[in-house]
């Protein structure tokens, strides 16, 4: 339960605007584990292989060709909990503390140093909290201040008693990971369950006349992958799977395309039914992941790292917007991050951004518009992962075309990216722009100090021979290289498309 103090606040000091009539609907999707490039549609234009060539999802396809596509979305962290905290209010993962998987549902909100658990490591590392803050003020409770009815259908995982604790009238309960392991084989993942529970709702509210906010949080892509068999079938035959050596991977890759395709079936639903209400064109749809691509899918590597790393094989996620004002076919290259979502989505519902307290992100409506305001190109983005499961102790910050890593057990070391130029992570570049390295340390430390980030410590027991992460060892970025996958060298084609980003900035802040 919230506190009579939050419940108050809620109520009367968070001023950010009241119900107007003509408010547009919000249908949140949010996909789980989803590579950048794990739609049918480049997300970034011109870049073939930012689409996945053995998905296939038309449906989401539609959406994009509808509204705008974001070539550099983040997901708030490199793993489902934290990301889906920071989502939900508005705040880093250094912000929440929420940082990493682990301790969940504890109760505490106090951080330790277990020296057990980093045995002979350079660093100790602070516990993540286990669950979302009870008294941060989530998107649902700001949107029912602005009277919106407020529902969230299938995965939550961040704990605090589930979604009806935290703004949520309609809901599924407390679930995780695995209530999203269906039982019923005309169900995988709670794919068409889900989306029926959604639908319900939203014909209810439209009956109403009362403008809602769905959230719909399938658990597909997670592991365990689950299909329709007839889909898998379809995609044995695919021309871009069919051939695939050897068999076992064929089948890998074809399983996987075969969970996407059904949830992207289940997602194509849901906007055929906002169409049949009369509601698509005042209902905006956004669809994004809660972070990058599980490792070993067996498909194309595109990016460095997977889920957990904050590489931007963790964090880069596709993203697609549809809705009012929103120009059909457009993109747009402005970094964004899922903490942004909750000011957008107070703006969008008519209230006011600006006054909101202890939030990180801003809202995005200005891009929906086609417009680019300076602050986009100066904002910082930040990312904490101070946890030793499945990484090395990291944290990164990225500002323009830059990306700042910081490896707690190498102190002392700069890693600087160039994103424009090196989507792959390949080159740290941070001697070149020490000074853009320096710049960017000092704003990861200024960040930490406003948001009381909890933050490694040195081990005394520290085992002198431990070898802590190297990033720029061959095994580290084996893939790196691989000219498979790297963007077209054509430089003409790269020209062209630099003015086409240039000339739309242009047209945006002319207007």
């Amino acid at each position: 339960m919230k506190s009579i103090a939050s419940l108050l606040f809620l109520a009367g000091s968070i001023a950010i605007g009241s119900a107007a009539a003509g408010q547009p609907n919000i249908v949140f999707i949010l996909a789980d584990d989803m590579a950048w490039h794990g739609t049918g549609t480049q997300m970034e234009s011109g870049f073939r292989r930012s689409a996945g060539k053995t998905r296939r999802t038309p449906h989401l396809d539609r959406l994009a060709k509808s509204g705008m596509v974001f070539s550099r979305a983040f997901s708030a962290a490199g793993m489902c909990a934290p990301s889906r905290c920071s989502i939900q209010t508005g705040m880093s993962a250094a912000r929440t503390k929420f940082s990493g998987n682990g301790n969940f549902g504890t109760t505490s909100r106090e951080v330790t140093y277990d020296g057990r658990r980093n045995k002979g490591r350079l660093m100790l590392e602070p516990s993540p909290i286990g669950s979302i803050d009870p008294k941060a003020i989530t998107m649902a409770e700001h949107l029912k201040r602005l009277g919106y009815a407020t529902a969230h259908v299938g995965k939550w995982h961040v704990y605090g008693g589930g979604p009806g604790q935290h703004g949520y009238d309609v809901h599924d309960g407390e679930t995780s990971n695995k209530e999203g392991n269906s039982k019923a084989p005309a169900d995988p993942k709670n794919i068409f369950s889900m989306t029926r529970k959604a639908i319900g709702f939203i014909e209810a509210q439209v009956a109403a006349k009362k403008p809602f906010f769905v959230q719909v949080s399938h658990y597909a892509e997670h592991n365990a992958v689950q299909y329709l068999e007839e889909t898998y079938e379809a995609c044995l035959r695919d021309k871009n799977i069919a051939n695939i050596t050897p068999v076992a991977l064929r089948k890998r890759v074809a399983q996987r395309s075969a969970m996407v395709e059904d949830m992207d079936h289940g997602i194509g639903t849901l906007i055929e039914k906002l169409d049949q209400l009369g509601v698509r064109e005042n209902t905006y749809v956004i669809f994004t992941s809660d972070n990058g691509h599980y490792r070993d899918t067996g498909e194309e590597r595109l990016l460095r790292g997977d889920k957990w790393w904050l590489w931007e094989g963790g964090i880069r996620v596709p993203m697609i917007v549809s809705g009012p004002g929103v120009a059909p076919g457009s993109n747009c290259d402005a970094n964004v991050v899922g903490y942004d979502l909750l000011s957008t989505f107070v703006e969008l519902a008519g209230g006011h951004p600006e006054q909101l307290k202890d939030v990180d992100g801003v809202s995005l409506k200005p891009l929906f518009d086609g417009k680019l305001p300076a602050r986009f190109t100066k904002r910082s983005l930040h990312f904490h992962y101070p946890h030793h499961r499945n990484t090395a102790l990291h944290s990164a910050v990225i500002r323009g075309d830059h990306k700042f890593f910081r490896f707690w057990e190498r102190p002392g070391s700069m890693y600087l990216y160039n994103l424009e130029n090196d989507i792959h992570e390949g080159s740290n570049v941070a001697n070149d722009y020490a000074a853009i390295a320096r710049e960017l340390d000092r704003e990861m430390d200024r960040h930490f100090a406003a948001v009381n980030a909890s933050q490694p410590k040195p081990n005394p027991n520290a085992n002198a021979t431990y070898k802590p992460y190297d990033p720029d060892a061959p095994e580290a970025a084996a893939h790196v290289n691989n000219p498979a996958v790297k963007k077209p060298n054509d430089p003409a084609a790269k020209k062209r498309e630099r003015q086409k980003r240039r000339d739309a900035k242009k047209k945006a802040r002319d207007r």
